[in-house]
């Protein structure tokens, strides 16, 4: 079993910083190698001394960096190739505010996959007229950064209204309130023309999928959608 000994955080304010600072310590003078098997996120947050939040936060922001490779229903490991450079402080904290990114997303793909699935068998004439327009507006305004992120939270909003229930509209809406702030804080990268279009690509083909009443491929297609930020996340840093 791999066993590496770390040093319990004091500060707890600053508590995901310091435990991504020690990993990468131990990365760097070869008491972690790649393609280890870290212990459970209980067990890492009891020999650091730190709450399980914090504990996902740093190891959140570790994959964004490119040191983690979280593979679900397997674990989390070390990758097998590591970022060349040490990340400097700015670029550990945008990781950090990137990393909580990370948590809304898992929660968007459960939400708004199965919302894909229901829309196909539950919406109506004018949800598929909104859902256009949407997509109009965001191939319209790809140059224009505020205009295009408030017509993609359209589609989303629009596609949960689809499900005709009501605890989707209301949950999507207070997720995709946290995804604007985040926006703010990585407008100037993340919205690539690159990621602009495979946003539109990608919704095009939910859309497709929701007229043909095909949920499972509505699904998928949600998930590609999501999926995409979470690489152009790890580009960026």
């Amino acid at each position: 079993r791999y066993r590496v000994a770390f040093e319990a955080i004091r500060k707890s304010s600053t508590a995901p910083e310091i435990v991504v600072e020690q990993i990468l310590k131990k990365l760097q003078n070869g008491e972690i190698t790649t393609g280890a098997r870290l212990p459970s996120q209980r067990v890492l947050a009891q020999s650091f001394g730190v709450g399980r939040s914090s504990m996902r936060e740093a190891l959140n922001a570790l994959a964004v960096m490119g040191y983690l490779d979280v593979q679900h229903g397997r674990g989390t490991f070390i990758s097998q190739e590591l970022p060349n450079t040490t990340p400097s402080i700015s670029k550990l904290q945008a990781a950090l505010k990137a990393g909580s990114l990370l948590d809304v997303l898992e929660l968007r793909e459960t939400l708004e996959c199965k919302a894909a699935e229901l829309a196909a068998e539950r919406s109506e004439s004018r949800h598929l007229d909104r859902l256009k327009q949407a997509l109009r507006d965001m191939e319209e305004s790809q140059e224009d950064y505020r205009r295009f992120l408030q017509s993609d939270v359209e589609f989303h909003l629009t596609l949960a209204e689809a499900t005709s229930n009501q605890i989707f509209s209301e949950m999507l809406r207070f997720l995709l309130e946290k995804v604007v702030g985040h926006h703010e804080t990585f407008k100037t990268t993340l919205i690539t023309s690159e990621y602009r279009s495979h946003s539109i690509r990608t919704l095009k083909q939910v859309l497709a999928c929701i007229k043909r009443e095909d949920g499972r491929g509505a699904a998928e297609w949600m998930r590609e959608h999501l999926n995409a930020i979470r690489r152009e996340l790890k580009d960026i840093l």
